[in-house]
């Protein structure tokens, strides 16, 4: 039996016969890549617009925006984005100034304005502040509006804010917790005085000290830990990056969770057969290699930034590939392989390499393997793999790896009603009920291999995995076996109850 620490749920995946299950819409993305604008904290959102309004436009110079309208194109629901900037980036600021006791001659420091993330992006930005609706009197704190303006153009206006603290509208309560482009601090502790006569400055203040500095891989990989609050199963994608250290960081992350998976972009200076089996060589030794699956090569797809014969970019295929594997959960299942004729790419043109049926064999077959693309007349370009970078069976394919992921997750939420429960029979038919009530409907809804529930999944909770040592350390043992749709044999989930919490390991 395995050590056990900390309170709560575990859950360890071993070797024997078979699995697979059913789950429309759970997964959701986590973009990693770099941008104009837009806050550096994981960021959930759930449509392009979204995106558009936090992290700016469409550009060239930027791949992440690109495999998130790809993503949301081919399917996507839910992402997480994490803008990545380097260190030693610095953030514009500057200090908004007033007139203290209607001196015009002389002015002070009301606040400093700062953009919300760093980069040279928030030298664009300026904040004017002009008179609110309230005067200052003796006894009345007097209120300002404060307009922020990005490139010139008006993009969010506070109205009636405060430097009281305890007012409602205090400024720094406001514009910290809800501006999209600006933070304040610094604000000058001597005007909290009824007494002063504020007269406020109202010619618009640039904000200036912005820079970007070149991101570097330990930049990718120092910003992983941000998705430790997230629970659920994650589809991870650093946009456009294929070093190792970035790549196997990335992985290790999707094992330790137990519940992600990694789409790993191509070289997008490959430029034959033999370059992308270059880059591909370079994943061969990582460990954990079931937890992500390598995509080539680079696509032409509609550049949505442009518009005429000219719209089309060469453009990483991650974002789609990701929006993919959410579209066939969503109408088939996570048990569904995500590739073949009705595995489409939306907004794919075509390949920027072309190839051959045997060479598309021949990156499948590789070590590891490469999933490719196909361009079938009618059907437009699809996926034409589905395995990961794993050769060994059960999680050499992407399915059974993701499915293995989802039932891990989702038996922890099914049994962690048990923490803290008499640890006896009552108990363990109670998670015998619920747990089989769960995998049958999987296998209802055709995610199991079987013609009955019986050849579908077994559950065993009982004396014979719980005894009396077990139970005195307070651990429920729960083992679960389910036949995967492929390849056929099963899967031993043995699952622990502990108290407190929730923890799914695999080994």
């Amino acid at each position: 039996m395995p050590a056990y620490s900390t309170p709560g749920v575990y859950v360890v995946e071993s070797p024997l016969v078979s699995l697979t299950t059913n789950a429309a819409g759970l997964s959701a993305a986590a973009f990693f890549g770099e941008a104009d604008r837009g806050p550096t904290e994981v960021t959930l959102i759930q449509d392009w617009n979204t995106y558009r309004k936090l992290y700016g436009e469409l550009a060239n110079a930027f791949d992440l925006g690109y495999a998130v309208y790809h993503y949301f194109a081919n399917g996507g629901r839910a992402a997480y984005i994490r803008r990545v900037v380097d260190a030693a980036a610095t953030v514009a600021s500057a200090t908004i100034p007033f007139y203290p006791d209607g001196d015009a001659a002389a002015s002070a420091g009301l606040l400093t304005a700062s953009a919300l993330s760093k980069g040279s992006w928030g030298n664009d930005l300026s904040v004017q502040v002009t008179a609110g609706n309230i005067a200052t009197t003796d006894d009345v704190w007097g209120t300002f509006n404060l307009i922020v303006s990005l490139s010139g153009v008006e993009v969010e206006r506070w109205v009636d804010v405060s430097i009281d603290v305890d007012a409602n509208r205090y400024i720094a309560a406001v514009i910290n917790n809800y501006s999209k482009f600006i933070r304040v601090s610094n604000i000058n502790p001597g005007l909290h005085d009824p007494d002063a006569d504020l007269d406020w400055f109202v010619t618009a203040v640039a904000l200036a000290g912005g820079a970007n500095t070149t991101v570097t891989d330990t930049d990718y990989t120092t910003a992983l830990p941000d998705l430790d609050g997230i629970k659920g199963n994650l589809i991870l994608n650093a946009v456009g990056k294929v070093s190792t250290t970035i790549v196997s960081a990335f992985i290790a992350k999707a094992a330790s969770r137990g519940d992600s998976f990694v789409v790993i972009d191509p070289n997008s200076a490959d430029t034959s057969l033999a370059n992308i089996q270059a880059t591909a060589a370079n994943f061969s030794g990582l460990s954990n290699g079931g937890y992500a699956a390598h995509y080539a090569p680079m696509l032409e797809m509609i550049d949505p930034a442009k518009t005429g014969s000219g719209a089309r970019r060469t453009t990483f295929p991650g974002g789609a590939v990701a929006g993919l594997l959410v579209r066939t959960e969503v109408e088939r299942s996570v048990a569904k392989a995500p590739a073949g004729f009705l595995a489409d790419i939306r907004g794919a043109l075509g390949l920027t390499i072309a190839l051959t049926d045997t060479q598309i064999g021949t990156l499948y077959d590789g070590t590891p393997q490469v999933n490719s693309f196909k361009a079938y007349p009618g059907a437009g370009v699809t996926v034409w793999g589905a395995r990961t970078l794993n050769k060994l069976n059960p999680d050499k394919f992407v399915n059974v790896r993701r499915t293995l992921n989802y039932l891990k997750y989702s038996l922890v939420g099914v049994t962690e009603f048990a923490v803290f429960e008499p640890n006896d029979e009552r108990l363990w038919n109670s998670i015998n009920m619920r747990v089989s009530s769960f995998l049958a409907d999987f296998w209802r809804s055709g995610g199991l291999k079987g013609a009955t529930a019986t050849e579908a999944f077994f559950v065993v909770c009982d004396s014979t995995n719980n005894t009396p040592s077990s139970i005195d350390q307070g651990v429920v043992n729960v083992e679960v076996g389910v036949a995967l749709s492929f390849p056929a044999e099963f899967i031993v989930i043995n699952l622990s109850q502990w108290t407190g919490g929730a923890l799914a390991v695999e080994s």
